[in-house]
């Protein structure tokens, strides 16, 4: 994301930071998500870009060999500061002009962040260079082709599943996408009836203009419908929530998920044929 002005968004009204309360669903998302990062960050360096406070970092850093931590919010990085310590290298950066070398990492993680920024396509080049052949992109996003989605204030574009793979094709990546936490009639049973229920709401709240701008305004329309809610804790434990599956999505419209997770691995470049 781009350096933030004095008076720009202010980013840590919207991002899950330290005692943000979840509902179940949201931390699972969460954990699920950090838990795909910890399973593929084994063993390589990491980057994760929009970090926020860094609720991740400890599942993901007991894996890789090295994690570093960016974003474009001073009070974000200042909590995981508080947090982490020394643990994790913290960096203000800017998405689209990473400061760091060519082949530096071998993994980089983007977790509802991309939204926010001006030029996607820089950051993806960016990805391009920072990773190392046969380094990985892992984007997860909310999906933008639900059909009770709603945006996040300070958004700029979502992007849907097919608009990143064609993105990240064009670079030479080689893409996977896949769906997590299904929608309507993807659910089953009493999730079935709930999710329709709550889908109802969503759409009728956006339409009316009632959806507040900040995510402890919306934490007090949730516990109107899921009651207790949980605090987020500034690092994630293990089992802090389930495990949520992934489920491979073909190309086009993606409805039936409500999280999107693109994964795209930097060719490695063929040797030279023996003599």
């Amino acid at each position: 994301m781009t350096a933030r002005a004095a008076d720009g968004p202010k980013f840590e009204d919207v991002t899950e930071t330290t005692g943000t309360p979840v509902s179940a669903e949201g931390a699972a998302m969460i954990y699920s998500r950090y838990g795909y990062a910890a399973e593929v960050a084994r063993g390589r360096r990491v980057l994760e870009l929009g970090c926020g406070s860094g609720q991740g970092f400890g599942l993901v850093g007991q894996a890789a060999a090295l994690l570093v931590g960016g974003d474009v919010s001073r009070p974000l990085l200042g909590a995981a500061q508080r947090q982490y310590g020394r643990r994790v290298p913290l960096v203000l950066l800017s998405a689209e002009r990473l400061p760091f070398c060519d082949g530096a990492f071998d993994l980089a993680l983007f977790f509802e962040a991309s939204y926010y920024v001006p030029d996607v396509l820089s950051v993806l080049r960016e990805f391009t260079r920072v990773l190392a052949p046969g380094g990985l992109a892992v984007l997860v996003n909310a999906n933008p082709e639900r059909p009770d989605f709603i945006a996040s204030p300070h958004s700029i574009h979502y992007h849907t599943a097919d608009e990143l793979r064609a993105a990240l094709g064009a670079l030479g990546f080689r893409v996977t996408v896949e769906g997590a936490f299904p929608v309507g009639a993807r659910a089953g049973g009493r999730a079935r009836w709930i999710g329709a229920t709550l889908s109802l709401a969503r759409r009728t709240l956006q339409s009316l203009g009632l959806v507040p701008r900040t995510l402890r305004g919306r934490a007090r329309l949730k516990r109107l419908v899921y009651g207790k809610l949980r605090s987020l804790p500034a690092e994630l434990p293990r089992d802090f929530a389930p495990l949520v599956p992934r489920v491979a999505v073909r190309p086009g419209v993606v409805r039936d998920f409500k999280v999107i997770y693109v994964t795209a691995r930097k060719p490695v470049p063929a040797m030279d044929s023996p003599p």
